[in-house]
C-alpha cells in the first residue's frame, strides 16, 4: 500500500490503518511488533522519528485499526520538504513491510518559540 502524509511542521497528525488481505478482509489478528519509520531518504539509515506497537502505536481490537500519531514535537526541528516513511510488521517471526509512502512537511507560521512570547 503506497500512502501519502501531508502536515504543517509543529502539527499534530493522526492517521489510522487497518491491515486487510486481498480480498479487502480486515486482518484482526494483532501483530507481534510494528514499526512506523520516518526519514530523510530511503538510502540513510537514521531513523528521524519512530513509532513502535510497545510505545507509540495503539491498536483497536474492534474495528482492527492501528492508530500512529506525530506529535508537535516530532517535527518541529525538521525542515521542510518531502519525507519517507514506512510501516513494517512482525507476525511468527515474518517481517513485512505493509505501507510505504511519503509524508510533506509544510510551512507553518506559528512557531512553538510564538507560543511563549505576548506580543502587545
Amino acid at each position: 500500500m503506497n500512502e501519502r502524509l501531508e502536515m504543517t511542521r509543529g502539527d499534530t497528525l493522526k492517521f489510522k490503518f487497518q491491515r486487510k488481505t486481498e480480498n479487502e478482509e480486515v486482518i484482526k489478528e494483532k501483530v507481534d511488533k510494528m514499526y512506523f519509520t520516518i526519514k530523510r531518504n530511503q538510502e540513510t539509515k537514521k531513523a528521524l522519528i519512530q513509532k513502535t506497537s510497545d510505545h507509540n502505536i495503539t491498536y483497536d481490537e474492534v474495528t482492527g485499526y492501528y492508530h500512529v500519531v506525530i506529535e508537535p514535537e516530532d517535527t518541529d526541528n525538521l525542515s521542510y520538504g518531502k519525507y519517507y516513511f514506512d510501516v513494517e510488521i512482525t507476525k511468527n517471526d515474518i517481517v513485512k513491510t505493509i505501507i510505504l509512502g511519503t509524508l510533506q512537511i509544510n510551512k507553518e507560521v506559528t512557531f512553538s518559540c510564538n507560543k511563549e512570547v505576548q506580543n502587545d
